[in-house]
C-alpha cells in the first residue's frame, strides 16, 4: 500500500468510526460525540432519540443504576449515505448521573482494520495513547469453550475520565469504553453492595414468592370450583 493509500485508508477509518460527532475540542475525554459524562437520563434520551421507556433499571439501592442501549446505525436524522460503525451504544446511569460508556463496532464495519487503524482513530479524538503489549499483536483464538475473548490495545486517561480501547476475539470486533472516575468508582461499589443485598434478601424474597404463587393457584382453583359448581347438573 502506498503512503497515500495509506492515509486515505486512515482518515477514512476516522470519518467512519466518529461520524456525526463534532466533538467541542480534541483531547476532550469528558465525553463521547454529545454526550457527555454527568449527564441526566432524559438528556440522553433526547440526545438519542430514544425513549424513556427503553431505558432499563439495573439496581435500585442502595444507588440507582440504569442502563439505555441505542443502534445508531438506526437512528432517525441520520445523514443519508454516511456509515455509521457502532453496532451499539450503551449507556449507564449512577442516580441519574451518567457516568460509563460502551461502545460496540460493527464487525463488517471494521473487518479487515489493524489495531493501529482503530487506535489512530480514536487518537484523532483524544489525542497520544497509552499502548497496552498486546496493541502489536494480531487478534489471539478464543479459548476452547469460550463464546468471546477481549484484550485492551489501548487507553487514553485524564484525571477525571478514561477511554479503553478493546479488541474482541468471536465475532471479531472492537470496543471502547469509556468512564468517569469519580461517578465510576462510586457505581461500582453500588453494584458490589446491590449484590450482597439481593443475596441476603433472596431467602425471604423466594418465601413471598412462593407464598404469592400459592395465593394464586388457590384463587384460580377456588374460581374454577364456583363455575363448574354453579352450572354442574347431575
Amino acid at each position: 500500500m502506498t503512503t497515500l493509500s495509506a492515509r486515505a485508508l486512515t482518515l477514512s477509518v476516522c470519518a467512519m468510526i466518529f461520524a456525526f460527532w463534532h466533538p467541542a475540542s480534541a483531547q476532550d475525554l469528558s465525553r463521547y460525540r454529545e454526550a457527555a459524562f454527568g449527564s441526566s437520563v432524559s438528556a440522553v434520551v433526547a440526545m438519542t432519540g430514544t425513549q424513556a421507556a427503553d431505558v432499563k433499571v439495573i439496581h435500585q439501592r442502595p444507588s440507582l443504576i440504569q442502563e439505555l442501549a441505542w443502534r445508531p446505525q438506526y437512528a432517525v436524522g441520520r445523514p443519508v449515505g454516511r456509515s455509521e460503525a457502532a453496532r451499539e451504544v450503551t449507556y449507564r446511569f449512577l442516580d441519574d448521573k451518567l457516568f460509563n460508556i460502551i461502545v460496540v463496532y460493527d464487525a463488517r464495519l471494521v473487518a479487515g482494520l489493524t489495531n493501529a487503524d482503530l487506535i489512530d482513530a480514536v487518537s484523532a479524538v483524544y489525542g497520544p495513547a497509552t499502548l497496552t503489549a498486546a496493541a502489536s499483536r494480531p487478534p489471539a483464538p478464543a479459548p476452547a469453550g469460550s463464546i468471546n475473548g477481549t484484550t485492551a490495545i489501548a487507553r487514553w486517561q485524564s484525571t477525571d475520565y478514561e477511554f479503553t480501547l478493546m479488541r474482541e476475539v468471536y465475532p471479531e470486533t472492537f470496543r471502547l469504553i469509556g468512564v468517569s472516575r469519580q461517578l465510576g468508582t462510586v457505581a461500582r461499589a453500588a453494584e458490589v453492595e446491590a449484590t450482597r443485598l439481593d443475596q441476603q434478601e433472596a431467602p425471604q424474597r423466594l418465601a413471598a414468592q412462593a407464598v404469592a404463587d400459592a395465593e394464586r393457584r388457590k384463587a384460580a382453583a377456588d374460581k374454577t370450583r364456583s363455575t363448574n359448581k354453579g352450572e354442574f347438573r347431575p
